[in-house]
């Protein structure tokens, strides 16, 4: 089913209330194959629907829709680098323009000739990547040096000490990837359903044995 809703949710949601697919069906007043086409996302419920389900989830069905609803796209406009709120000084943070997404950066970074970047405080446990824009930049990652020019990349763990010298006028983007993949995803949910994922710490509740015949 092709929709901006995903009510993959509602196991989420069941499961924490330990709850099965038959008890939902029961406490909703709807049939089993209907709660999980629901459920699995093959039918797009009807609004009487997502009452009955919301009430047996003790929630309302704004908040039910709204844990749903994908959120396939994040829009973030970039700042200058020396306006953001950051303790320590960094060197050539005010060449930088940074989109932050939660722990997820991308930077663009424009540098005159001798130019230096060298912004760890910005890193988190984070990859890297860098794609050269133009001109050419030596990046000196611990000990070892690359000399990159335009269109080439690289990508490395960001953890490690580097920084950026342009060796002539430059521009490049550095992209920051969590090493934790839930980050990313928790970017496309909802921030209670996140919450919910967090907190589920216990043994998943078994799912029916069989499932009933339809009447």
């Amino acid at each position: 089913m092709n929709s901006k809703y995903d009510f993959s949710v509602i196991r989420v949601l069941r499961r924490k209330r330990s709850m099965t697919l038959n008890k939902l069906a029961q406490q909703s007043g709807l049939t089993y194959p209907t709660v999980e086409t629901v459920e699995t996302n093959k039918t797009m419920p009807s609004l009487k629907t997502l009452d009955a389900i919301a009430g047996a989830l003790q929630m309302s069905t704004s908040s039910l829709v709204a844990l749903a609803e994908r959120r396939l796209v994040q829009r973030r406009r970039a700042q200058l680098g020396d306006s953001m709120a950051i303790r320590n000084p960094m060197q050539g943070l005010e060449t930088c323009m940074v989109a932050v997404y939660d722990k997820a950066k991308i930077i663009r970074v424009r540098s005159e000739k001798g130019e230096k970047v060298h912004v760890m405080d910005l890193h988190e446990d984070c990859s890297e990547f860098c794609y050269i824009l133009s001109g050419k930049v030596e990046l000196r990652i611990a000990e070892r040096l690359y000399r990159l020019g335009e269109d080439e990349t690289i990508f490395f763990d960001g953890v490690l000490d580097h920084s950026y010298t342009a060796i002539e006028k430059s521009e490049y983007v550095t992209i920051h990837v969590p090493k934790d993949s839930k980050i990313l995803e928790s970017l496309l949910m909802g921030h209670e359903l996140v919450q919910a994922l967090q907190r589920d710490n216990g043994d998943p509740v078994p799912e029916d044995p069989e499932k009933p015949e339809p009447a």
